[in-house]
Order: C-alpha cells, then sequence, then structure tokens
C-alpha cells in the first residue's frame, strides 16, 4: 500500500533508513515532496559525536545531509510501495559553514533538494542545515542510489 508524501509528514526518519541506534541522527521528516525533503535533528550531549562543552562539528553535518537525501529516498520509495533503497554517499562539493560546531539543546532543520537523476540510481542534491532562517552548513552531495526491489507487501509476506 503506497502513501502520499504529504501523510508521511511528521514520520521519524528511522521509518525511511536502514540507519539505527546512535548511527542515526534524524529524528524526524518534516516536509517531503518529490524532489526535497525537510528533516528535523535536535543536537543533544549524548550524540555519537559530540564533543563536551562544544557541541557537534559541522562536519558532521555531511552525514546528516546524506540522511536527509536517504530519507527522501525512503519516501520516494515508500510512496510507490516499496521499502528504503541502498544508498552510498559518492562525495561532496563546495561545502560551507559559519559555524565550527552545532550547538547542543539545539533543534536544526536539514534540507535536501534533487538537483538531478539518472535512470541508474546517480543524482546530486543541494542540501543544507539551517537554525531558523540561518544556514549554518551547506554543500552539494553526490550520491548512488540502488533500488532493493521488494515491496513492503512483499517484506511482510
Amino acid at each position: 500500500m503506497s502513501e502520499s508524501f504529504e501523510s508521511m509528514a511528521g514520520m521519524p526518519a528511522a521509518e525511511f533508513v536502514q540507519h539505527r541506534g546512535s548511527m542515526l541522527l534524524l529524528d524526524r521528516l518534516v516536509e517531503a515532496g518529490p524532489e526535497h525533503a525537510i528533516c528535523e535533528w535536535r543536537v543533544n550531549a549524548t550524540n555519537e559525536f559530540a564533543v563536551p562543552c562544544k557541541g557537534v562539528p559541522t562536519y558532521v553535518a555531511i552525514e546528516c545531509m546524506a540522511q536527509c537525501v536517504a530519507v527522501h529516498a525512503g519516501v520516494r520509495a515508500r510512496a510507490d510501495g516499496f521499502g528504503p533503497p541502498l544508498g552510498f554517499l559518492l562525495g561532496t562539493r563546495h561545502f560551507s559553514t559559519s559555524d565550527a560546531y552545532l550547538e547542543q539543546g539545539v533543534t536544526y532543520q536539514v534540507h535536501c533538494h534533487e538537483l538531478l537523476r539518472d535512470t541508474q540510481g546517480m543524482a546530486s542534491y543541494e542540501c543544507r542545515v539551517m537554525r531558523g532562517e540561518h544556514m549554518v552548513v551547506g554543500c552539494r552531495l553526490a550520491v548512488f542510489e540502488r533500488q532493493r526491489g521488494l515491496s513492503l507487501n512483499d517484506r511482510k509476506n
């Protein structure tokens, strides 16, 4: 049974990706569409990457943005009746940041927008991490997605 993009808003990010435990950084899906996703991430002191009294280094945001792309792929797959695809981060371009650390106790929004996708699964996304209206981190990600081929109904049987 497929779902609409709108009906998935507010769901935990774990519903759309294979990451679990301390390696799942994103908390929930805020919004998604055919070419974009917005997720939330609350940085806390128990985060695997937290530096005491400083926060999480902004280079960790690359993983957050990659997970937002993975959530987007999972949302698209779910809308088509499939489970989360297998994805790979291939590279990062144009990384920029205004801060050295993401602050503990702050909820950030992670945005990804698909720029292009080919029929073999290669894609490019423009990504950013926002604190309110302020962009804290931005970059472009190159990814490869491999569809796993099982519909959600097939996985339950």
